[in-house]
């Protein structure tokens, strides 16, 4: 059944005009007509299975026959200093996405190579992976955040970095935190050092060295399979 993302269904709605950009998709690429049976989601938990009474390519009108609210899905909340290339970007979304991801923060740190990003792109890459995947809840993306004002709201967890020390695995010290990735140029020193007084305990990702978003998704793999 052919899925589309609709914020404004709620649990009391009986009739929903979806938007044009997903009225277009539906009637004119779909090709859906009256009568059609699609399944709608608001991102937050909430899906329904409706049936199309006007199949209108800019209005496309829906009647709501059977209402779920699905249970809250569990944590996983990876942190990750952006690439300089978007499209790395927007690939590690799509994937983590797929497989559980539900909060993303976006950290600027000394050796960051984006300092600023647009929101936009990474949520339509989002919304289009939790139809594929069958997902009912949209990760929630936050934007870029300072290091230290980082820490300041997220004072504990596990940091990934390529220096040497004593490291934990994820499946021994998840525990549902969140997941700090660096930039390519890794943590400096004194970001790691300020991190591990605020409460973060190092982990470790394998032995080779990964890059920014490759290691973002082995950590939320390796997270989902230890829930």
């Amino acid at each position: 059944m052919h899925r589309f993302y609709t914020p404004e269904l709620t649990e009391a709605t009986t009739l929903l005009t979806l938007s044009e950009a997903e009225s277009k998709h539906g009637i004119q690429v779909m090709r859906l007509k009256e009568n059609d049976s699609i399944e709608l989601f608001n991102g937050n938990g909430i899906s329904a299975i409706t049936t199309i009474i006007e199949a209108h390519p800019k209005r496309c009108t829906v009647k709501i026959e059977k209402i779920t609210k699905h249970p809250q899905e569990k944590p996983i909340h990876i942190a990750i200093a952006p690439t300089k290339n978007m499209d790395r970007m927007e690939w590690f979304i799509e994937k983590a996405t797929e497989i559980g991801l539900t909060k993303l923060s976006l950290i600027l740190c000394q050796n960051s190579e984006r300092r600023e990003i647009k929101l936009d792109r990474l949520e339509k890459t989002a919304i289009a992976a939790v139809k594929q995947s069958g997902r009912y809840f949209l990760p929630e993306i936050t934007g870029l955040i300072k290091w230290k004002d980082f820490l300041k709201q997220n004072p504990s967890g596990l940091i990934a970095h390529c220096r040497e020390g004593e490291k934990m695995k994820i499946d021994t010290s998840f525990q549902n935190k969140v997941i700090v990735i660096g930039p390519e140029g890794d943590f400096t020193l004194e970001e790691i050092e300020l991190a591990l007084t605020t409460g973060y305990v190092p982990i470790t990702l394998g032995e080779n060295r990964l890059r920014t978003e490759t290691a973002a998704l082995v950590s939320c793999m390796q997270a989902k399979f230890s829930l």
